[in-house]
């Protein structure tokens, strides 16, 4: 085992990293779930329009920091 002390510090680095990775994933996953946005029809026409998304872009924003 002595002569593997790199090896095995590098191997559970990868893994604690890893493990940070798939938790952050998992809460950030947790964040979008419930995520609505509305379509209101644009004034009298057959369009609609997206709205409700400004708590959608601070989730965004603070996952791009995080990643």
């Amino acid at each position: 085992m002595v002569e593997h002390v790199a090896l095995c510090d590098e191997v559970g680095e990868k893994a604690q990293k890893e493990y940070f990775i798939e938790k952050s994933l998992i809460k950030m996953k947790s964040e979008w779930t419930g995520m609505n946005f509305r379509l209101p029809r644009f004034k009298t026409t057959s369009t609609y329009t997206i709205s409700g998304f400004d708590d959608a872009i601070t989730i965004l924003d603070e996952h791009i920091v995080t990643a």
